[in-house]
């Protein structure tokens, strides 16, 4: 979840969106956090753990930490992130729950399980859990994005149209709205709308320098032969 959008969605899109820091930053923000010093000094060995890549041995240790301290929501949404990163997504929701059952006003928790239930193909939870996210911050792009794609899986082209069009009115720079869009369309086999913006995302990509992002496009441009 703290990975980039195109990752993300690109997951729901190719078969099913960024929480909003990276894991590592999100590490660094629980152990500045934490008052009680062992609780610190195992926060501390969760990150360095985290920046090795041992995300077993970090899960490990923040379930230590959340033994200490239970109603911190953010130890339990960083066991969940690990736990998605590994593709346990039924443990990682569990971890999910428990946050938001500590936190159910946070945005990005609900976007997160959106992503998970997406990924265990409860494609009408995935869009619940995008619209409650929103529902709690409007100006969450991450989480249009998500609803834009659930909406297209579920067959209800029009309200992706309008996530997507929510998330463009927030930033207009978002390449992979439009790529998004683009894909939706060519889906539907609309050819001139899926042409107009994908161009839109080929250009933000090419101006960003992202040459994934930029293939990627070409090739779908290909396909319809533009």
């Amino acid at each position: 979840m703290y990975k980039r959008i195109s990752v993300i969605v690109s997951v729901l899109l190719l078969g099913c969106c960024t929480v909003t820091i990276p894991l590592t930053a999100q590490a660094q923000v629980l152990v500045a956090q934490a008052r009680n010093p062992e609780l610190k000094e195992i926060l501390e060995e969760g990150r360095r753990l985290v920046n090795t890549g041992d995300y077993n041995g970090a899960i490990a240790v923040y379930q230590k930490a959340a033994s200490l301290d239970p109603k911190n929501a953010k130890i339990h949404s960083g066991i969940g992130y690990l736990y998605a990163q590994q593709g346990n997504f039924q443990s990682a929701l569990a971890s999910y729950r428990r946050a938001i059952g500590i936190d159910p006003n946070n945005s990005d928790f609900y976007y997160a399980v959106g992503y998970i239930k997406g990924n265990l193909g409860d494609t009408a939870g995935a869009k619940e859990a995008y619209r409650r996210a929103i529902q709690l911050n409007r100006n969450n792009v991450n989480a249009y994005l998500g609803l834009g794609v659930t909406q297209a899986r579920l067959g209800d082209y029009e309200a992706a149209v309008w996530a997507y069009e929510q998330a463009i009115s927030l930033n207009k720079n978002n390449a992979q709205t439009y790529e998004f869009m683009g894909s939706m369309y060519k889906q539907r086999r609309q050819a001139k709308q899926a042409s107009s913006v994908l161009q839109k995302a080929r250009n933000l990509y090419q101006k960003q320098n992202d040459l994934d992002g930029v293939a990627r496009v070409d090739a779908m441009l290909r396909e319809l032969g533009g």
